[in-house]
C-alpha cells in the first residue's frame, strides 16, 4: 500500500519525470541506481580506494540523503500532509524501537546506571 503523500509528489512530479505514475516512479528508480553506481557495467573501483575515499564518498551520499529527506518533508509540510511535530515524534518512536527501547526515559537512564 502506498503512503497517502506519494500521490500529491507523483501529481506534482506528472510530466516532469514521466506521464503515468510508473514511468514517474522508474525514473525515480533509475536515478537513484546511477547514482549508487548500479548502471554502470563492469567498475568496480571500490577495492582500490582508500578508507578516506570511501569516508568522504559516503559523507556526500548522506548529504544527498539528508537534502532528498528534507525536500520531501517540506513539500509534505507545504501540502499540509505533515508537521515537523509529527515527523520528529515518528523519528523518535522509529530510533527507540530500532534500538530496543520502550520509551525516551529509557533511553535516556539506560547508559547512567
Amino acid at each position: 500500500m502506498w503512503p497517502e503523500g506519494i500521490f500529491i509528489i507523483l501529481k506534482e512530479l506528472k510530466g516532469k519525470l514521466g506521464e503515468s505514475d510508473s514511468e514517474i516512479v522508474r525514473s525515480i528508480v533509475i536515478a537513484y541506481l546511477s547514482e549508487q553506481g548500479y548502471m554502470t557495467k563492469g567498475k568496480n573501483n571500490n577495492a582500490k580506494k582508500t578508507k578516506r575515499d570511501k569516508t568522504k564518498e559516503l559523507a556526500e551520499e548522506l548529504d544527498v540523503f539528508d537534502t532528498m529527506l528534507t525536500s520531501l518533508v517540506e513539500l509534505l509540510e507545504e501540502k499540509g500532509v505533515l508537521t515537523q511535530d509529527e515527523w520528529e515524534r515518528k523519528i523518535e518512536m522509529k530510533t527507540l524501537k530500532a534500538a530496543g527501547v520502550k520509551s525516551y526515559r529509557d533511553a535516556q537512564f539506560s547508559s547512567k546506571q
